[in-house]
């Protein structure tokens, strides 16, 4: 079992520790838009996702490369620049399976959903509840081997925390070979 890491906080404390690739793979992020330019952010790909470091707070999905400095300069303008981060988006039209992952009391806990858009509206759209078993075996059907250790150990890692996650049907992400993206990691 590993060594309980430092529990995460806030928003704010996860979103700094993810950028650093704490919690393995990871869509490509950037701090603020200059950054963005800085490292040539275009390369990874034409769409781009502005998020917020405030927990529940707005965010903008799919601003193609060329809208990102409009777009990031007119969110600026109604949600401080410090609360807001640049991600590459995922490939959501190949989404396999997406949620939250937590320990229960009678082994995993999965609230998903199969909906091919951003989690946050998939799992408004459509979404399920499952545990034991029946969430292992969704998991284990949709993650690859090696994203499925990293879920294990993030769980084991961070106790008392939910993981989101994205698995899709192709490679993707700061980490080569895993199918998975790790989200977020929080407490409940």
């Amino acid at each position: 079992m590993p060594r309980t890491a430092r529990p995460v906080l806030t928003k704010r404390d996860f979103v700094r520790r993810y950028a650093a690739g704490e919690f393995g793979n990871a869509s490509p992020t950037w701090d603020t838009y200059q950054q963005w330019v800085d490292d040539r952010g275009e390369r990874y790909g034409q769409l781009f996702h502005i998020r917020n470091r405030i927990a529940g707070g707005a965010t903008w999905y799919d601003v193609p490369s060329r809208m990102l400095r409009t777009t990031w300069n007119m969110v600026c303008r109604r949600v401080c620049g410090h609360n807001l981060y640049i991600s590459a988006m995922a490939p959501t039209h190949l989404t396999i399976l997406q949620g939250e992952v937590q320990e229960g009391v009678w082994g995993l806990d999965l609230f998903y959903t199969r909906v091919r858009k951003p989690m946050r509206d998939a799992l408004r759209e459509d979404s399920y509840q499952v545990s034991g078993l029946r969430a292992k075996l969704l998991l284990r059907g949709a993650l690859d081997e090696r994203s499925w250790e990293w879920l294990r150990y993030l769980l084991d890692a961070y106790p008392g925390h939910v993981v989101e996650f994205s698995a899709y049907g192709t490679c993707w992400g700061t980490v080569p070979g895993y199918n998975t993206l790790f989200w977020e990691v929080r407490q409940y």
